[in-house]
């Protein structure tokens, strides 16, 4: 294996909390605008009265698409522009992630989350936003792994920083990110696969500079993924 593939790269989350909202809110008017223009071009080609009825046909198949496409856009920025409201208060984190583990091994059968003991703590961020923060990371290593063994397993576990806060760690031992893709891993629309929007990770920065919470992503190609984030303060 070349030095290349051996030398692991690292992405952190950049200081300015509003950065990932914004960049990823310019890339959803940029995509929408694209989207808009084709439906104008698709609907001047039906209206052309040299067209055919089945050319006219499949035109409007290519609009009916696009609308869907932005539909499915607007799903994946809607929920971050909303107002944030204060972390929950009382939630007991080991349950919570109980919860999220078997919700998303019961959307990906062949996923396996092997989870540690985890302290009591105060979550940083609202339920929901932690949630969504945990579900793109396995949905991530889990569609990363497409083609390889099955089972793909994620180990969770946790540990206390100089801080005071608790990081998890999830980690996953996939084909990894190459340095070209992972310098782009976290820009929005930015994907290697059919069907797929590229937003995933795109969410889990927005969320964590939201919150002013740290977090880093490291892949070595053919080695794995490690994202490391803080979430909570000890309680116990």
């Amino acid at each position: 294996m070349s030095a290349a593939l051996q030398e692991a790269a690292t992405v952190a989350a950049p200081a300015l909390p509003a950065a990932g909202a914004e960049r990823l809110l310019r890339s959803y008017l940029h995509k929408t605008s694209n989207s808009l223009c084709g439906i104008k071009g698709y609907a001047s080609l039906i209206a052309s009265p040299d067209q055919d009825i089945a050319k006219r046909a499949a035109w409007a198949q290519k609009i009916i698409r696009e609308v869907e496409s932005m539909e499915a856009i607007y799903r994946s920025v809607h929920d971050l522009t909303a107002p944030r409201r204060h972390p929950d208060i009382g939630v007991d984190l080991p349950h919570l992630l109980d919860d999220v583990f078997a919700v998303c091994e019961r959307r990906c059968p062949g996923l396996q989350v092997m989870c540690g003991r985890m302290q009591p703590g105060r979550i940083l961020l609202p339920k929901g936003d932690l949630c969504l923060v945990l579900t793109e990371l396995l949905m991530n290593s889990f569609e990363g792994a497409d083609g390889a063994p099955r089972p793909v397993r994620v180990e969770v576990t946790a540990a206390l920083q100089p801080t005071g806060r608790l990081a998890l760690r999830l980690r996953d031992e996939g084909d990894g990110i190459g340095g070209a893709l992972l310098a782009q891993a976290c820009d929005p629309f930015v994907t290697t696969k059919d069907g797929h929007l590229g937003v995933g990770l795109t969410r889990v920065q927005t969320l964590m500079e939201m919150y002013g919470l740290a977090w880093t992503l490291v892949s070595t190609p053919g080695q794995g993924t490690t994202v490391t984030l803080e979430v909570a303060e000890v309680t116990g």
